[in-house]
């Protein structure tokens, strides 16, 4: 992730006029009983994506959010190769879903608008998990019960997950 933060904010800055611009990075994502993500009916799902359901698997895309505090690792998650991006909501209540937004438009975005998208991310030996910045204290988890959607969940509940970049 030290790539990602220096590629968007820090020392890989593109040349004026190069036509070089940073890019989301894309990661597989697996929770610890090596499930993966799809897309059904408009949400993400952990799922066993063995055989010919493999293709159904949706990678995540990151970009870093550069209005919060960067030793937190702030990412604005999404997926379909940064043209999705997962949001908490903006109520008082958190609710996951898929926004058609960009995740290089919201990087350019000021902060009320980005905090809702993005995701602190820990890394806790070989995993990581991702905290709700709009909802702190609430972390991604996979459902209980199969098939259903992705939810935020407290810290007894987060699901810890295996990134793999792309």
């Amino acid at each position: 992730m030290v790539a990602l933060f220096m590629d968007f904010l820090g020392l890989l800055l593109p040349l004026e006029g190069s036509g070089l611009v940073a890019r989301p990075y894309h990661y597989v994502l697996r929770d610890t009983e090596q499930q993966g993500l799809c897309l059904r009916h408009g949400h993400l799902v952990a799922t066993s994506l063995q055989g010919a359901s493999a293709s159904q698997e949706e990678p995540i895309s990151v970009v870093p959010n550069r209005h919060l505090e960067r030793r937190r690792c702030p990412l604005i998650v999404g997926i379909r190769g940064g043209t999705q991006a997962l949001s908490c909501g903006t109520g008082p209540e958190p609710h996951l879903s898929l926004e058609d937004v960009e995740l290089l438009e919201l990087f350019s975005s000021d902060k009320d608008r980005t905090t809702p998208f993005t995701f602190y991310k820990t890394f806790g030996g070989s995993t990581h998990t991702f905290e709700a910045a709009a909802f702190p204290g609430l972390f991604l988890s996979t459902a209980m019960g199969p098939g259903e959607a992705l939810t935020l969940a407290p810290p007894s509940g987060a699901t810890s997950f295996y990134l793999r970049r792309m």
